[in-house]
């Protein structure tokens, strides 16, 4: 599966070191890498299919200081899709306001039903840019009900439903950067998804890192959204947990199968 890695802060914070150590286990998630961070009006996009650590590219972003209010990076071990520079996570979704959303995955969407028709429409092969498109549909259709841009509240009620609906028997690990807050969603039944809270900044990130103690699960089956590194609304709980260790035995057996 992927691996997640965001920062939310309150000021420009150097995201240097604890890239580098996420970064250090894309050998197990080798199909591709990615991060795009915000610095006030300022906006960057980076991502390879390559293994990261193998990457002449990210090694020139990683030696230069790299500062940032808001980044979502990724490394990709791919379940859907080729290896190519179109399935790498982040994806960058654009509102009919012009608001740019930055999403990144891990998981699997097996109950798709709600995404019937959007991979006529996406660059790629994955789901995950297919729930991009349907994040982005949902928040079109409540600003065109609504008749203006959705303040925080509005997007916040419009994302939670989302996730109560995708959430059913999928692995749903999102984060979602709207450009003021940050969004996380996990419902494993393990914890794949943690959180680390200083003074003016939050880090998450799929395992806790070295870089700096104090790592806490997120909190599972609800959206939680954050602003200058601080918790400032959970939606309710869903139900919707799902069973990362058994998905991934039945993956194993399924490709054993296919080996024979």
């Amino acid at each position: 599966m992927c691996e997640l890695y965001a920062i939310d802060s309150k000021r420009p914070v150097r995201a240097n070191a604890g890239l580098a150590e996420f970064f250090e286990d894309s050998p197990y998630h080798p199909h591709g890498w990615g991060m795009a961070w915000r610095e006030g009006t300022r906006f960057q996009l980076h991502k390879e299919p390559l293994t990261a650590v193998d990457s002449n590219y990210l090694a020139y972003l990683l030696d230069e200081p790299i500062h940032a209010e808001h980044l979502i990076a990724h490394i990709r071990n791919a379940t859907r899709g080729v290896v190519s520079f179109e399935n790498c996570h982040p994806f960058i979704g654009r509102d009919m306001t012009g608001r740019r959303w930055v999403i990144a995955h891990n998981g699997t969407i097996l109950n798709n039903g709600l995404l019937t028709g959007y991979d006529q429409w996406i660059e790629g092969q994955t789901d995950s840019e297919q729930v991009v498109l349907f994040l982005m549909d949902l928040i079109d259709e409540a600003t065109t009900r609504i008749g203006r841009a959705l303040d925080f509240d509005e997007r916040f009620v419009v994302l939670s439903r989302a996730m109560d609906t995708l959430s059913d028997f999928n692995k749903l690990n999102l984060i979602i950067d709207d450009g003021e807050f940050t969004y996380a969603h996990t419902n494993t039944k393990q914890h794949t998804l943690f959180v680390r809270q200083g003074a003016n900044a939050a880090y998450l990130c799929t395992r806790p890192l070295a870089d700096g103690a104090g790592w806490k699960p997120v909190p599972q089956c609800r959206l939680v959204a954050y602003r200058d590194g601080r918790i400032v609304r959970i939606g309710p709980s869903h139900g919707n947990s799902f069973d990362d260790k058994l998905y991934l035995r039945i993956l194993a057996m399924e490709a054993a199968q296919e080996a024979n």
